[in-house]
């Protein structure tokens, strides 16, 4: 494992159906460049040599784990989808043991890059904080949650887009669902989260709240390229997501050439 890394797990959420894909396959099995979507994330998380990687499934769980078993993680079931904190809670009798910083991301984000997760998990270690947060800012920042500051900069919380009143849906930072969390601070924080919101879920961004509530520093990581947290949730974003991964092709061929001269 990288030296400037903290050691950390990664826990990686699968458990969706993905009902916007139109489609019988789960979400996380639809395939970018040949291979599941899944495999990209797991790829670039392997990058970094976790010290496990646990995966949450849930829609189809026998097929995204067959289609995860080579990667040597370990499987945990969500029985009922009711959001991203019960999706974690899924994984505690598998990580609860382990002290160390947890890498939370979602199985659907597929051209994350491992530079940039090693940078969020370097700068997390640094900063010596219980709470790191992933974020960036889209040309769009619709339907994603929103990061609101105090005056020096802080997250003092994240408002999802059903939740956000008129000034905070103006806000174009956005979360990108990716998280360094202590496990110290992270399983006695998801006990305290409730589902008093308009999904009726748990929400694991209300863990930014709990922390400031406790006196704990909350971390933030700002992507400066927004297309590496495209969150895949259709077909017309995994078009999207084809895109990108054939302008990156394209990119390291110019570079390779270049430097072939």
């Amino acid at each position: 494992m990288d030296e400037d890394l903290p050691r950390f797990y990664a826990l990686v959420l699968a458990a969706g159906k993905g009902t916007r894909m139109r489609s019988d396959r789960a979400k996380m099995l639809h395939e970018l460049a040949d291979q599941p979507m899944i495999e990209h994330v797991l790829a670039s998380i392997g990058a970094l040599q976790p010290a496990a990687t646990v995966v949450v499934v849930g829609h189809q769980r026998e097929e995204v784990a067959t289609a995860v078993a080579h990667r040597g993680v370990r499987i945990a079931v969500q029985e009922q989808q009711l959001g991203t904190g019960h999706a974690v809670l899924a994984a505690a009798d598998l990580l609860q043991e382990h002290d160390g910083t947890i890498l939370i991301i979602c199985g659907d984000t597929p051209l994350i890059r491992p530079a940039t997760l090693r940078a969020m998990l370097a700068a997390h270690r640094r900063a010596g904080a219980v709470l790191t947060v992933l974020t960036t800012k889209p040309a769009n920042p619709f339907g994603y949650g929103r990061i609101v500051t105090d005056r020096e900069g802080r997250i003092t919380a994240i408002v999802e887009e059903r939740d956000a009143d008129g000034d905070q849906k103006r806000i174009s930072e956005i979360n990108a669902g990716i998280y360094c969390v202590e496990s110290t601070f992270l399983w006695p924080a998801l006990a305290r989260i409730t589902t008093d919101n308009q999904q009726g879920e748990m929400y694991l961004t209300d863990i930014v709240g709990i922390a400031n509530r406790d006196g704990h520093p909350v971390g933030r990581w700002l992507c400066p390229d927004p297309d590496e947290v495209l969150g895949v949730n259709s077909r017309e974003e995994l078009a999207q997501a084809h895109a990108i991964l054939q302008k990156r092709g394209a990119g390291k061929a110019l570079t390779s050439s270049g430097s072939g001269q």
